[in-house]
């Protein structure tokens, strides 16, 4: 279990990283197991269909819920290894513990594009404000079983006197990925297929990175709010009653 990474009630930006980093090496192949099971249909669908008709409004619908549940899958491992420090769960046991907050997170995103996209339209700083106030929408919703009002909310609760952290936070990973994504350009301008390859294998492994980051960042936070962390499931161990103590002799 990841410590706590916050110092007098303020996000240590260098801390989620840090704990992002330990999540990632131990929970990567978990990741990618869980990512090629619900992408690859997607994918093959894709291939089919292409992006006109019936079948591209198929294609497209199936995306976006296999998109939806990997989202979930990466909150559940990161909650897991947050629990006791490795992944305990089976990829059957991941996604099924997504299935029910499925058709929620998908109406969460949607919502949340909705407003974060009308604020970046106004002038672009409202959105980003949106943005970082409701951070931790899904993770709340996935982990706490919360509506997706109530998410919002729980979002707006947990970012408050950290929000500027959180854009440092953001900052930082749109750095990296810039980084990535400039290294793979100039090896294509020299050598298109090894910059190709370079790319896609740099891809692979910041993809789970990135998508563990925000996960990371709600523990982090409700560990400054309210301390501790939840795992996935709380098991309560009751003794049997061993009945009365013997009588002294």
């Amino acid at each position: 279990m990841s410590g706590p990474t916050g110092v007098g009630g303020h996000l240590d930006i260098g801390g989620v990283f840090e704990a992002t980093g330990d999540i990632y090496k131990k929970a990567f192949g978990t990741f990618w197991i869980v990512a090629l099971v619900l992408l690859i249909p997607s994918a093959i669908l894709q291939a089919i269909f292409g992006n006109e008709g019936l079948g591209g409004i198929i294609s497209w619908v199936v995306q976006v819920v296999a998109s939806a549940w990997l989202v979930g899958s990466v909150i559940r491992i990161v909650q897991d290894v947050e629990g006791d420090g490795q992944v305990d769960y089976s990829v059957g046991e991941l996604l099924g513990s997504v299935w029910p907050r499925l058709l929620a997170i998908i109406g969460l995103e949607i919502l949340l594009g909705i407003i974060v996209g009308i604020g970046l339209v106004l002038l672009i700083i409202p959105g980003v404000i949106l943005a970082l106030i409701l951070a931790a929408s899904v993770p709340a919703l996935v982990v706490e079983g919360l509506g997706v009002f109530e998410s919002m909310s729980r979002s707006a609760e947990l970012t408050q006197d950290n929000r500027m952290r959180i854009l440092g936070v953001g900052i930082l990973a749109i750095v990296i990925v810039l980084g990535v994504a400039i290294v793979a350009g100039l090896l294509v301008a020299v050598t298109p297929v090894l910059g190709a390859v370079v790319g896609l294998i740099l891809g692979v492994l910041l993809y789970p990175y990135i998508s563990m980051l925000s996960a990371v960042l709600y523990f982090r936070l409700r560990e400054l709010k309210e301390g501790g962390v939840i795992a996935v499931e709380e098991t309560l161990i009751v003794e049997e009653d061993a009945g009365p103590p013997p009588p002294v002799v």
